[in-house]
């Protein structure tokens, strides 16, 4: 396949762009994009809003990538931690044999609860 036909073909409009932005002003996520990343989305929301959708493919992916900052909970912030908290722990006792004598272990890790808990615990 060419990098073409890998691009997003998605469309953005006016409606999409603007919605998610007042999600992130409530949410304060709005606050942790970087200066440009928020002039960016500023200057896609100001064309759509003439009649256009976003096409290009690239730019669709980046906003889409901005979306999806200013769309996140805190819970989702708390399970991405505690997921990524659940691997590494995965990884670790398998290479050192704790699931040989502690196997319930490695059901825990895959506990949805469980693995929100590893996220608010701060080690």
């Amino acid at each position: 396949m060419n990098e073409q036909s890998d691009m997003i073909t998605k469309d953005l409009t006016y409606n999409e762009l603007f919605t998610n932005f007042k999600k992130g002003l409530r949410t304060g996520n709005w606050r942790k994009l970087r200066f440009l990343d928020k002039a960016l989305y500023r200057a896609a929301i100001g064309y759509a809003k003439r009649g256009g959708s976003i096409a290009n493919g690239m730019l669709v992916e980046k906003l889409l990538g901005f979306i999806e900052k200013l769309k996140e909970t805190k819970g989702m912030r708390i399970f991405k931690r505690g997921f990524e908290k659940a691997v590494e722990m995965v990884a670790r006792y398998e290479e050192k044999g704790v699931f040989a004598w502690a196997p319930r272990l490695k059901d825990w890790l895959k506990d949805p609860s469980y693995i929100f808990w590893l996220g608010t615990v701060r080690w």
